[in-house]
């Protein structure tokens, strides 16, 4: 790339509107190159702690090796160290990254700069079914909620995004089965 290239790149919110727009069509006219995979390895490394190795990414057919460590831990209330943030934690912020991509990407697409893209979420589970204590509670959480806060350049772009880009973020982690 020659630094005219560079200087010719459409750039929205940090993002290579081009390459990505290269992107959808080649997935487009090959949808053999739509499926990307990831691979994840987790550890028990000893109490309430693991450890989760990112060893690799296919896209397109292509394997990426990739090599990044994720601790979990709980709180020492719940029999941890409180080395690391707890696997439940871990989940609410891989969802609001999820979500923040897909947000970001839909608006520089649109050729909407945002300046600000916050999400807070919490989660709420209840022991009781963690602990198995009744089979009335569900062993897994129950509530997600989230508060989100966006700060476009133009403010006239805050329907457009709400109307247009809000309804169509989902985030592909939670349709796993």
């Amino acid at each position: 790339m020659t630094d005219t290239d560079t200087l010719n790149r459409n750039i929205v919110n940090d993002l290579d509107v081009d390459a990505l727009g290269a992107m959808v069509n080649e997935i487009a006219a090959d949808p053999s190159k739509a499926p990307a995979r990831f691979g994840v390895t987790t550890r028990w490394t000893g109490q309430t702690r693991s450890e989760s190795s990112v060893h690799s990414i296919q896209v397109g057919g292509e394997r990426i090796d990739r090599s990044f460590k994720i601790v979990a831990d709980e709180p020492e209330e719940l029999l941890g160290t409180n080395s690391a943030p707890n696997p439940q934690e871990l989940l609410l912020s891989a969802l609001n990254a999820c979500m923040t991509v897909g947000y970001v990407a839909g608006a520089a697409v649109r050729g909407i700069t945002l300046d600000h893209r916050e999400i807070e979420s919490t989660g709420e589970l209840d022991l009781r079914g963690f602990l198995d204590l009744s089979d009335a509670v569900p062993m897994g959480g129950r509530t997600v909620a989230r508060e989100r806060s966006d700060r476009p350049r133009d403010p006239v772009a805050r329907d457009l995004l709400s109307r247009e880009i809000e309804a169509d973020v989902f985030c592909q982690v939670v349709g796993y089965e």
